[in-house]
């Protein structure tokens, strides 16, 4: 069972409204947390998200609720401490449309041969999944549609902050999803031609 499918059997109905209203922490890796926004964030049903988009997992027996999921992720994106944690291999914390549970194996091998899972990892190619700044640049526009979707404004507010900076400095959580959403179900491997024969 995901850890997404364990979390959606104790999450209240309290705790998943505190979790949209009040993100605690900064999507950036060194940065304070920033102050409340005073809206709080709401979670949008949109009908258009693609058939698949609840739970992700077919070994969770269970379908995890979207809202769920995205409760979980907006903490993430805000800056949980698992999102914090900049050193060493774990589970995708995006686990949205783009995310390929089958293909977590071939995440992991990347991320090691880039950088040896170091999300701070510096130089012309950055974090976990070496990008290179245009690409960075790039991913933060293919993100924002659907985090505007998910996350509303405050979501957007923050993928323009993004874009403004160092991927280095993003969160495990963002590099995750960036990784996700260039991978698209294998048609931005190219991205990656290192581990052609290696990892995929």
């Amino acid at each position: 069972m995901s850890k997404f499918a364990r979390l959606g059997r104790h999450v209240g109905l309290g705790a998943l409204a505190l979790a949209l209203a009040l993100p605690t922490s900064s999507a950036f890796a060194e940065e304070p947390a920033p102050v409340v926004p005073e809206q709080p964030i709401v979670v949008e049903i949109d009908p258009a998200i693609p058939v698949g988009d609840e739970g992700n997992d077919p070994a969770a027996g269970e379908a995890v609720s979207r809202q769920v999921r995205i409760a979980v992720e907006t903490a993430h994106a805000f800056g949980s401490p698992e999102s914090r944690d900049l050193i060493g291999y774990e589970l995708s914390l995006y686990q949205g449309k783009w995310y390929m549970p089958n293909r977590e194996k071939m995440r992991k091998c990347l991320s090691k041969l880039e950088s040896h899972h170091h999300y701070k990892a510096g130089g012309y190619y950055q974090g976990a999944y070496q990008f290179s700044k245009a690409l960075a640049q790039g991913v933060t526009w293919m993100m924002q549609p659907e985090v505007k979707k998910e996350m509303g404004d405050a979501g957007v507010d923050l993928i323009q902050k993004l874009r403004k900076t160092p991927m280095k400095k993003w969160n495990r959580y963002w590099q995750d999803r960036a990784f996700w959403t260039v991978w698209n179900e294998g048609k931005g491997k190219n991205h990656w031609r290192a581990g052609q024969g290696r990892c995929f």
